[in-house]
Protein backbone atom coordinates (compact mmCIF):
# COMPACT_ATOMS: atom_id res chain seq x y z
CA UNK A 1 0.00 0.00 0.00
CA UNK A 2 1.50 3.53 -0.82
CA UNK A 3 1.89 5.50 2.06
CA UNK A 4 0.51 8.92 0.73
CA UNK A 5 -2.40 9.40 -1.41
CA UNK A 6 -3.94 12.70 -2.67
CA UNK A 7 -7.63 14.68 -1.32
CA UNK A 8 -9.47 13.40 -4.82
CA UNK A 9 -13.05 15.50 -3.81
CA UNK A 10 -12.34 19.04 -2.77
CA UNK A 11 -13.13 19.88 0.88
CA UNK A 12 -13.31 16.25 1.59
CA UNK A 13 -13.98 15.56 5.39
CA UNK A 14 -11.70 14.17 8.25
CA UNK A 15 -13.11 12.35 10.67
CA UNK A 16 -12.43 11.73 14.02
CA UNK A 17 -13.00 8.64 14.32
CA UNK A 18 -15.16 5.57 12.46
CA UNK A 19 -18.11 3.71 13.92
CA UNK A 20 -20.25 1.06 12.03
CA UNK A 21 -18.68 1.94 8.84
CA UNK A 22 -19.65 5.69 9.07
CA UNK A 23 -17.66 8.54 10.45
CA UNK A 24 -18.17 10.29 13.13
CA UNK A 25 -16.94 14.20 14.45
CA UNK A 26 -15.62 15.91 11.49
CA UNK A 27 -12.25 17.77 12.41
CA UNK A 28 -11.16 18.96 9.18
CA UNK A 29 -11.74 19.90 5.31
CA UNK A 30 -9.05 19.44 3.05
CA UNK A 31 -9.13 20.95 -0.54
CA UNK A 32 -9.00 18.53 -3.91
CA UNK A 33 -5.02 17.62 -4.60
CA UNK A 34 -4.04 17.80 -0.92
CA UNK A 35 -1.23 15.45 0.51
CA UNK A 36 -2.32 12.92 2.43
CA UNK A 37 -0.19 10.37 4.93
CA UNK A 38 -1.67 7.36 5.18
CA UNK A 39 -1.36 5.07 8.33
CA UNK A 40 -3.15 2.11 7.84
CA UNK A 41 -7.19 1.08 6.50
CA UNK A 42 -10.26 -0.40 8.14
CA UNK A 43 -13.00 -1.61 5.42
CA UNK A 44 -13.76 1.38 3.69
CA UNK A 45 -11.41 3.78 5.39
CA UNK A 46 -7.79 5.15 5.22
CA UNK A 47 -6.07 6.00 8.77
CA UNK A 48 -4.87 9.39 7.78
CA UNK A 49 -2.86 12.06 8.77
CA UNK A 50 -2.96 15.38 7.02
CA UNK A 51 -1.11 17.98 8.75
CA UNK A 52 0.14 15.77 11.46
CA UNK A 53 -3.56 15.38 12.56
CA UNK A 54 -4.46 12.09 12.51
CA UNK A 55 -8.01 10.54 11.76
CA UNK A 56 -10.18 8.95 9.24
CA UNK A 57 -11.24 9.31 5.41
CA UNK A 58 -13.21 7.52 3.72
CA UNK A 59 -10.99 5.24 0.84
CA UNK A 60 -13.58 7.43 -2.48
CA UNK A 61 -12.46 10.68 -0.63
CA UNK A 62 -8.62 9.70 -1.76
CA UNK A 63 -6.91 9.22 -5.20
CA UNK A 64 -3.44 8.63 -6.33
CA UNK A 65 -2.74 11.86 -8.30
CA UNK A 66 -2.45 15.57 -6.93
CA UNK A 67 -3.69 17.47 -9.93
CA UNK A 68 -2.77 21.06 -10.66
CA UNK A 69 -2.53 23.24 -7.54
CA UNK A 70 -2.36 27.18 -7.92
CA UNK A 71 -1.47 29.78 -5.54
CA UNK A 72 -2.40 33.24 -5.97
CA UNK A 73 -0.60 34.63 -3.07
CA UNK A 74 -1.22 38.05 -1.72
CA UNK A 75 1.99 39.66 -2.16
CA UNK A 76 0.48 43.68 -1.83
CA UNK A 77 0.56 45.49 -5.09
CA UNK A 78 1.57 42.95 -7.12
CA UNK A 79 1.96 39.55 -8.90
CA UNK A 80 2.84 36.15 -7.13
CA UNK A 81 1.60 32.29 -7.71
CA UNK A 82 3.37 29.28 -7.21
CA UNK A 83 1.95 26.24 -9.24
CA UNK A 84 2.47 22.88 -8.77
CA UNK A 85 1.90 19.79 -10.47
CA UNK A 86 3.70 16.38 -10.19
CA UNK A 87 6.97 16.68 -9.64
CA UNK A 88 6.89 20.12 -10.82
CA UNK A 89 7.28 23.59 -9.01
CA UNK A 90 6.92 26.52 -11.12
CA UNK A 91 7.09 30.04 -9.60
CA UNK A 92 5.64 33.14 -11.81
CA UNK A 93 6.37 36.28 -10.48
CA UNK A 94 6.54 37.46 -6.82
CA UNK A 95 5.84 40.59 -6.20
CA UNK A 96 7.72 43.80 -4.63
CA UNK A 97 8.23 42.27 -1.58
CA UNK A 98 9.13 39.50 0.76
CA UNK A 99 5.76 37.69 1.29
CA UNK A 100 6.68 35.14 -1.33
CA UNK A 101 10.02 34.38 0.46
CA UNK A 102 7.83 33.99 3.72
CA UNK A 103 5.67 31.63 2.30
CA UNK A 104 7.78 29.78 0.65
CA UNK A 105 10.35 28.98 4.00
CA UNK A 106 7.79 29.54 6.98
CA UNK A 107 4.82 27.73 5.13
CA UNK A 108 4.72 25.71 1.95
CA UNK A 109 7.91 24.37 2.29
CA UNK A 110 8.86 24.74 5.84
CA UNK A 111 8.51 20.81 6.27
CA UNK A 112 11.69 20.25 4.07
CA UNK A 113 13.73 23.37 5.31
CA UNK A 114 13.37 21.54 9.27
CA UNK A 115 15.18 18.92 7.84
CA UNK A 116 17.94 20.85 5.86
CA UNK A 117 16.68 19.80 2.40
CA UNK A 118 16.81 21.99 -0.76
CA UNK A 119 13.72 22.57 -2.62
CA UNK A 120 13.98 22.87 -6.55
CA UNK A 121 11.96 25.24 -8.41
CA UNK A 122 11.95 23.72 -11.52
CA UNK A 123 11.06 27.17 -13.63
CA UNK A 124 11.36 30.26 -12.13
CA UNK A 125 9.43 32.73 -14.67
CA UNK A 126 9.35 36.79 -14.58
CA UNK A 127 6.19 38.05 -16.29
CA UNK A 128 7.88 41.20 -16.84
CA UNK A 129 10.67 43.16 -15.09
CA UNK A 130 8.47 45.76 -13.23
CA UNK A 131 9.54 45.66 -9.39
CA UNK A 132 6.02 44.44 -8.39
CA UNK A 133 6.74 41.61 -10.11
CA UNK A 134 10.32 40.30 -9.60
CA UNK A 135 12.02 42.30 -6.65
CA UNK A 136 10.55 39.42 -4.65
CA UNK A 137 12.44 36.67 -6.58
CA UNK A 138 15.85 38.45 -5.32
CA UNK A 139 15.29 37.04 -1.46
CA UNK A 140 14.43 33.53 -3.30
CA UNK A 141 17.16 33.76 -5.11
CA UNK A 142 19.73 34.37 -2.56
CA UNK A 143 18.55 31.57 -0.05
CA UNK A 144 21.05 28.69 -0.08
CA UNK A 145 17.95 26.59 0.51
CA UNK A 146 16.41 26.59 -2.91
CA UNK A 147 18.11 25.50 -6.60
CA UNK A 148 16.66 26.30 -10.21
CA UNK A 149 16.19 25.08 -13.34
CA UNK A 150 15.35 27.36 -15.96
CA UNK A 151 14.98 31.54 -15.18
CA UNK A 152 12.39 32.17 -17.74
CA UNK A 153 11.92 36.11 -19.11
CA UNK A 154 10.80 38.36 -22.18
CA UNK A 155 14.43 39.72 -22.33
CA UNK A 156 13.36 43.36 -21.62
CA UNK A 157 15.76 45.12 -18.82
CA UNK A 158 15.42 48.84 -17.75
CA UNK A 159 18.80 50.62 -18.25
CA UNK A 160 20.00 53.78 -15.67
CA UNK A 161 19.12 56.64 -16.42
CA UNK A 162 23.20 58.44 -16.40
CA UNK A 163 24.75 57.48 -19.44
CA UNK A 164 21.95 55.91 -21.11
CA UNK A 165 23.62 55.29 -24.77
CA UNK A 166 20.39 54.30 -26.03
CA UNK A 167 17.63 56.62 -26.89
CA UNK A 168 14.68 54.78 -24.69
CA UNK A 169 15.35 53.78 -21.12
CA UNK A 170 14.85 50.24 -22.59
CA UNK A 171 17.26 50.05 -25.41
CA UNK A 172 17.06 51.80 -28.84
CA UNK A 173 13.88 51.74 -30.57
CA UNK A 174 13.64 52.03 -34.42
CA UNK A 175 11.10 52.41 -37.01
CA UNK A 176 10.63 49.61 -39.15
CA UNK A 177 7.32 49.36 -41.88
CA UNK A 178 5.65 52.22 -39.88
CA UNK A 179 6.45 50.14 -36.31
CA UNK A 180 8.15 51.80 -33.66
CA UNK A 181 10.06 49.08 -32.16
CA UNK A 182 12.51 48.10 -29.73
CA UNK A 183 15.59 45.95 -30.32
CA UNK A 184 17.83 45.52 -27.19
CA UNK A 185 16.75 42.21 -26.14
CA UNK A 186 18.55 40.13 -23.48
CA UNK A 187 19.01 36.34 -23.90
CA UNK A 188 20.50 34.44 -21.24
CA UNK A 189 20.39 36.89 -18.22
CA UNK A 190 23.44 35.04 -16.25
CA UNK A 191 25.85 35.90 -19.06
CA UNK A 192 25.31 39.48 -19.73
CA UNK A 193 28.49 41.68 -20.36
CA UNK A 194 27.99 45.85 -21.00
CA UNK A 195 29.45 48.53 -20.62
CA UNK A 196 26.42 50.62 -19.55
CA UNK A 197 24.21 50.34 -16.22
CA UNK A 198 21.06 49.14 -15.51
CA UNK A 199 18.81 50.72 -12.75
CA UNK A 200 19.35 49.54 -9.25
CA UNK A 201 17.08 46.84 -9.25
CA UNK A 202 17.87 45.28 -11.58
CA UNK A 203 21.29 44.97 -11.23
CA UNK A 204 20.63 43.15 -7.70
CA UNK A 205 18.05 41.01 -9.49
CA UNK A 206 21.29 40.15 -11.66
CA UNK A 207 23.85 39.73 -9.12
CA UNK A 208 21.43 37.47 -6.60
CA UNK A 209 21.01 35.42 -10.01
CA UNK A 210 24.74 35.25 -10.97
CA UNK A 211 25.53 34.23 -7.45
CA UNK A 212 23.20 31.82 -7.24
CA UNK A 213 24.36 30.30 -10.94
CA UNK A 214 28.33 30.77 -9.27
CA UNK A 215 26.99 28.08 -6.51
CA UNK A 216 25.67 25.67 -8.95
CA UNK A 217 21.88 26.54 -8.11
CA UNK A 218 20.90 27.61 -11.27
CA UNK A 219 20.69 25.70 -14.39
CA UNK A 220 19.87 28.21 -17.11
CA UNK A 221 17.96 31.53 -18.36
CA UNK A 222 16.50 31.73 -21.08
CA UNK A 223 14.20 34.57 -23.02
CA UNK A 224 10.81 33.37 -24.13
CA UNK A 225 8.41 34.96 -26.73
CA UNK A 226 5.04 33.86 -28.50
CA UNK A 227 5.14 30.52 -30.01
CA UNK A 228 7.76 28.67 -27.53
CA UNK A 229 6.72 26.41 -24.98
CA UNK A 230 7.95 26.46 -21.19
CA UNK A 231 6.76 23.19 -20.51
CA UNK A 232 4.75 20.34 -22.31
CA UNK A 233 4.16 16.62 -20.26
CA UNK A 234 2.08 13.98 -19.64
CA UNK A 235 1.94 13.93 -16.30
CA UNK A 236 -0.32 11.04 -13.84
CA UNK A 237 -1.70 10.10 -17.67
CA UNK A 238 -2.99 13.78 -17.85
CA UNK A 239 -1.50 16.61 -20.56
CA UNK A 240 -0.17 19.51 -19.17
CA UNK A 241 1.21 22.29 -20.91
CA UNK A 242 2.70 25.69 -20.45
CA UNK A 243 2.52 28.07 -24.03
CA UNK A 244 3.95 31.36 -24.85
CA UNK A 245 1.22 33.32 -26.29
CA UNK A 246 3.35 36.67 -25.92
CA UNK A 247 5.44 38.94 -26.57
CA UNK A 248 5.39 38.84 -30.16
CA UNK A 249 8.78 39.52 -31.83
CA UNK A 250 9.72 40.68 -35.11
CA UNK A 251 12.52 41.72 -36.73
CA UNK A 252 14.25 45.37 -37.60
CA UNK A 253 16.64 44.95 -39.90
CA UNK A 254 18.61 41.96 -38.53
CA UNK A 255 17.81 42.15 -34.48
CA UNK A 256 15.02 40.33 -32.50
CA UNK A 257 12.97 43.18 -31.69
CA UNK A 258 9.35 43.79 -30.12
CA UNK A 259 6.80 46.88 -30.87
CA UNK A 260 7.57 49.89 -28.75
CA UNK A 261 4.06 51.39 -27.10
CA UNK A 262 4.43 55.10 -27.06
CA UNK A 263 6.72 55.01 -23.80
CA UNK A 264 8.72 52.76 -21.77
CA UNK A 265 6.22 51.78 -18.93
CA UNK A 266 3.90 50.87 -21.51
CA UNK A 267 6.45 48.74 -23.51
CA UNK A 268 7.71 46.97 -20.58
CA UNK A 269 3.97 45.82 -19.62
CA UNK A 270 2.41 45.35 -22.78
CA UNK A 271 5.45 42.82 -23.59
CA UNK A 272 4.87 40.53 -20.83
CA UNK A 273 5.10 37.25 -20.97
CA UNK A 274 1.68 36.07 -21.78
CA UNK A 275 0.91 32.40 -20.45
CA UNK A 276 -1.27 29.98 -21.16
CA UNK A 277 -1.66 27.14 -18.98
CA UNK A 278 -3.53 23.71 -19.82
CA UNK A 279 -4.41 20.67 -17.69
CA UNK A 280 -6.37 18.00 -19.43
CA UNK A 281 -9.74 19.74 -21.07
CA UNK A 282 -8.95 23.00 -18.81
CA UNK A 283 -7.18 26.25 -19.64
CA UNK A 284 -5.82 29.51 -17.38
CA UNK A 285 -4.41 32.84 -18.64
CA UNK A 286 -1.50 34.15 -16.60
CA UNK A 287 -1.07 37.78 -19.14
CA UNK A 288 1.38 39.60 -16.81
CA UNK A 289 0.67 43.71 -16.73
CA UNK A 290 -0.76 43.73 -20.79
CA UNK A 291 -2.34 47.28 -22.07
CA UNK A 292 -4.90 48.31 -24.23
CA UNK A 293 -2.00 49.06 -26.67
CA UNK A 294 -0.41 45.12 -26.37
CA UNK A 295 -4.27 43.70 -26.77
CA UNK A 296 -4.75 45.26 -29.93
CA UNK A 297 -1.33 44.34 -31.36
CA UNK A 298 -2.00 41.01 -30.12
CA UNK A 299 -5.49 40.41 -31.63
CA UNK A 300 -4.18 41.89 -34.98
CA UNK A 301 -1.18 39.13 -34.76
CA UNK A 302 -3.29 36.32 -33.64
CA UNK A 303 -6.34 37.92 -36.18
CA UNK A 304 -8.63 34.95 -37.07
CA UNK A 305 -7.78 32.96 -34.08
CA UNK A 306 -8.81 32.78 -30.53
CA UNK A 307 -6.02 31.11 -28.32
CA UNK A 308 -7.00 33.29 -25.73
CA UNK A 309 -10.01 31.79 -24.25
CA UNK A 310 -9.67 29.79 -21.38
CA UNK A 311 -11.55 29.05 -17.85
CA UNK A 312 -10.12 30.98 -15.53
CA UNK A 313 -8.16 34.17 -16.28
CA UNK A 314 -5.35 36.15 -14.08
CA UNK A 315 -6.65 39.63 -14.58
CA UNK A 316 -3.94 41.44 -16.50
CA UNK A 317 -2.21 44.44 -14.66
CA UNK A 318 -3.97 44.15 -11.37
CA UNK A 319 -7.38 45.31 -12.44
CA UNK A 320 -6.17 48.65 -14.08
CA UNK A 321 -8.57 50.42 -16.52
CA UNK A 322 -6.28 50.40 -18.95
CA UNK A 323 -7.59 47.39 -21.28
CA UNK A 324 -9.82 46.44 -24.18
CA UNK A 325 -13.34 45.12 -23.66
CA UNK A 326 -12.69 43.29 -26.94
CA UNK A 327 -9.85 41.17 -25.80
CA UNK A 328 -11.57 40.31 -22.59
CA UNK A 329 -14.70 39.14 -24.77
CA UNK A 330 -11.88 36.71 -26.06
CA UNK A 331 -10.63 35.65 -22.91
CA UNK A 332 -14.61 34.84 -21.83
CA UNK A 333 -13.28 32.51 -18.71
CA UNK A 334 -15.82 31.28 -16.14
CA UNK A 335 -13.17 33.26 -13.17
CA UNK A 336 -10.88 35.87 -13.02
CA UNK A 337 -8.29 36.72 -10.25
CA UNK A 338 -7.69 39.84 -9.57
CA UNK A 339 -3.81 40.63 -7.66
CA UNK A 340 -3.57 43.63 -5.39
CA UNK A 341 -2.60 45.63 -3.12
CA UNK A 342 -3.57 48.60 -0.62
CA UNK A 343 -1.07 51.10 -3.47
CA UNK A 344 -3.87 54.15 -3.51
CA UNK A 345 -1.88 55.59 -6.12
CA UNK A 346 -2.76 52.70 -8.61
CA UNK A 347 -6.32 52.22 -6.98
CA UNK A 348 -6.41 48.97 -8.30
CA UNK A 349 -8.82 46.96 -8.98
CA UNK A 350 -10.78 49.85 -10.87
CA UNK A 351 -14.70 49.40 -11.16
CA UNK A 352 -14.82 49.13 -14.79
CA UNK A 353 -12.34 45.97 -14.52
CA UNK A 354 -14.26 44.15 -11.39
CA UNK A 355 -17.78 44.97 -13.94
CA UNK A 356 -16.19 43.69 -17.00
CA UNK A 357 -14.48 40.59 -15.53
CA UNK A 358 -18.21 39.61 -14.59
CA UNK A 359 -19.75 40.83 -17.83
CA UNK A 360 -17.33 39.07 -20.13
CA UNK A 361 -17.84 35.49 -18.73
CA UNK A 362 -19.17 32.34 -19.87
CA UNK A 363 -20.40 32.14 -17.03
CA UNK A 364 -24.43 32.44 -15.51
CA UNK A 365 -22.67 33.38 -12.31
CA UNK A 366 -19.29 34.72 -13.02
CA UNK A 367 -16.69 34.55 -10.43
CA UNK A 368 -14.17 37.54 -9.76
CA UNK A 369 -11.79 36.84 -7.04
CA UNK A 370 -9.32 39.27 -5.29
CA UNK A 371 -5.71 38.78 -3.32
CA UNK A 372 -6.71 41.72 -1.36
CA UNK A 373 -10.16 40.87 -0.24
CA UNK A 374 -8.65 37.67 0.41
CA UNK A 375 -6.57 39.77 3.45
CA UNK A 376 -7.57 40.81 6.53
CA UNK A 377 -6.85 42.23 9.98
CA UNK A 378 -6.43 41.51 13.25
CA UNK A 379 -8.40 43.99 15.17
CA UNK A 380 -7.00 43.26 18.45
CA UNK A 381 -2.91 43.34 17.03
CA UNK A 382 -3.68 45.40 14.31
CA UNK A 383 -1.51 42.75 11.87
CA UNK A 384 -2.26 42.10 8.27
CA UNK A 385 -3.43 38.83 7.72
CA UNK A 386 -2.22 38.19 4.12
CA UNK A 387 -4.80 36.16 2.21
CA UNK A 388 -5.01 33.12 -0.90
CA UNK A 389 -6.33 32.70 -3.50
CA UNK A 390 -6.31 28.88 -4.09
CA UNK A 391 -7.12 26.61 -7.55
CA UNK A 392 -7.42 23.51 -7.40
CA UNK A 393 -7.51 21.15 -10.98
CA UNK A 394 -7.83 17.32 -11.88
CA UNK A 395 -7.58 18.08 -15.48
CA UNK A 396 -11.83 17.96 -15.43
CA UNK A 397 -12.76 20.31 -12.68
CA UNK A 398 -11.44 23.04 -10.91
CA UNK A 399 -12.33 24.17 -8.00
CA UNK A 400 -11.32 27.80 -6.23
CA UNK A 401 -10.98 28.81 -2.45
CA UNK A 402 -10.47 30.97 -0.31
CA UNK A 403 -10.22 30.82 3.22
CA UNK A 404 -13.21 32.38 5.53
CA UNK A 405 -11.79 35.32 8.20
CA UNK A 406 -14.29 33.76 10.50
CA UNK A 407 -13.46 30.46 11.09
CA UNK A 408 -16.38 28.32 12.50
CA UNK A 409 -15.31 24.85 13.99
CA UNK A 410 -13.65 23.28 10.76
CA UNK A 411 -15.81 25.62 8.07
CA UNK A 412 -12.30 26.98 6.89
CA UNK A 413 -12.75 27.14 3.43
CA UNK A 414 -15.11 29.30 0.85
CA UNK A 415 -15.43 27.28 -2.28
CA UNK A 416 -16.97 27.42 -5.59
CA UNK A 417 -16.40 25.25 -8.32
CA UNK A 418 -15.43 26.93 -12.09
CA UNK A 419 -18.27 26.28 -14.41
Amino acid sequence: MATYKYAAVNEAPVYKSISDNKGKTIVNRILMGTYVFILGEEGDWYKVSPFGTPGYMRKSDLGDSMGLKIFFLDVGQGDGMLLEVGPYKILIDAGPNNNMFGYLTKWQYAYLFKKNKQVHIDYLIVSHFDLDHYKGFIKVLAHQGFTFGIICHPGILKHADKENPFNTGLGNVVTNNGEAMLTKLYDNLMTISTPFAFNRDISNFLEALQKARAEGRVQQAKRFEAGNSILKKVIDGTNFSIEVLGPVTGKAGNRRSVPYFGDDGKTINGNSLVLKVSYGSRTFLLGGDLNSAAEKYLMKKYAGSNPFEVDVAKSCHHGSSDFTEEFMSLVNPYATVISSGDNESHAHPRADAIGCAGRYSKSKRPLVYSTELARSVNLRSREILFGMINLRCNGKDIYISQMKEAKKNTDLWDSYEVK
